[in-house]
């Protein structure tokens, strides 16, 4: 009986990663993610081109596929050019990056135009595809966070070298990307604002009052999180303050409805303001490391503060050594696997059970 016993949970296991104790909510967990998880390192020639600021992208991540395979990663950074003629990028320098995927029309993965594109991915469509996949295969597994960071800005280069502007995410875009990620996970598979809120006066009032919804029920689901600027984030929650009938949450300001993700990502200088918002309910994402520069100085002070500080996902450019640094910096859970409880424990202002949420949720303007 002992063995039929483990044998089974063995299996359970390696099905996912619960089985999940009752009550624990999406909240009271801290995962690891990678910061620009797509990312593949630039030539040499940049670094001379473009001096320090190219040191900082001398990095190089594994597939998305080996990252949450062999990494224990359950979060991703993904940027994202809006490229809706396409063909917008498809002449980088040094051909750094190029693909005959850039002619086609659509959203686009890569850093910085021209100058950092290479990628494990082109298309944004081919990088939730393959995470889609990923969780099929994995039923039970902790749910994946997906950081989306719309990129419109320019960028200004060595001796006047200047890269204009992308299009920027209008209306339209944004419409088109809440159907690209529909179409790509699956409804049934998403953590979507409504899911949260399940009839709240706000998406912030759920989740600091009620709270997140427990890992069992959300188990085998992706959440999609916007990263963008003010116009953007007007675009994207005009006429739906709490995210009603979006596909993605969005990093809001506290004090506002849809107010529920936040990306404070200096844990060094704001972990005591980490820990606050953790224990009101709030889901916190920083990073364990930037630039390369923890990296290179092999200095854990920073990750270690990022762990401490209960942000449910600790970002970093190392989940393994850089050996092509030298260095044997890395970050991960200190103890091991994938997910563990959060050393901040959110504070619980109603009942510890949630409201029944609807499977499908509907939003009608």
């Amino acid at each position: 009986m002992l063995i039929a016993a483990m044998l089974l949970a063995a299996i359970a296991l390696a099905a996912g990663d619960g089985p999940f104790p009752p009550g624990l909510r999406l909240n009271d967990v801290q995962v690891l993610g990678t910061h620009n998880s797509y990312h593949v390192a630039p030539p040499t020639g940049l670094y001379t081109l473009f001096a320090e600021r190219a040191r900082s992208w001398q990095y190089t991540h594994a597939p998305l596929r080996t990252q949450l395979d062999d990494q224990n990663i359950r979060a991703l950074e993904l940027d994202v050019h809006h490229d809706p003629q396409g063909g917008l990028f498809r002449n980088p320098l040094f051909g750094h990056g190029s693909s005959a995927l850039l002619k086609q029309p659509g959203f686009k993965v890569f850093h910085v135009p021209s100058v950092d594109q290479g990628t494990r991915c082109v298309l944004l469509k081919d990088a939730l595809a393959q995470v889609a996949t990923w969780s099929s295969e994995h039923p039970g597994h902790v749910p994946i966070l997906i950081q989306l960071e719309l990129k419109e800005s320019g960028y200004d280069g060595p001796g006047g070298y200047r890269i204009d502007p992308p299009p920027p995410f209008d209306a339209a875009a944004l419409d088109a990307l809440d159907a690209l990620i529909r179409e790509s996970i699956g409804e049934s598979r998403l953590i979507t604002p409504d899911f949260v809120r399940a009839g709240a006066d706000t998406l912030e009032r759920a989740v600091t009052t009620r709270g997140w919804p427990e890992l069992a029920d959300v188990a085998g689901r992706v959440m999609i999180i916007l990263e963008c600027g003010a116009r953007a984030r007007s675009n994207y929650l005009d006429g739906r303050p709490s995210g009603q009938g979006r596909a993605c949450f969005v990093n809001a300001a506290v004090g506002t409805p849809a107010a529920a993700y936040l990306v404070i990502n200096d844990p060094l200088g704001q972990g005591q303001r980490i820990k606050d918002l953790v224990r009101k309910g709030y889901m916190v994402r920083t990073r364990a490391d930037a630039d390369l520069q923890e990296v290179r100085a092999n200095d854990p002070a920073r990750r270690d503060a990022a762990l401490a500080s209960g942000a449910n996902v600790i970002s970093t450019d190392a989940p393994v050594p850089c050996s092509e640094l030298g260095s044997a910096y890395v970050c991960g859970l200190p103890e091991g696997g994938c997910w563990r409880r959060s050393p901040v424990a959110p504070e619980r202002t109603v009942s510890d059970k949630p409201q029944a949420r609807p499977d499908e949720p509907s939003y009608t303007p």
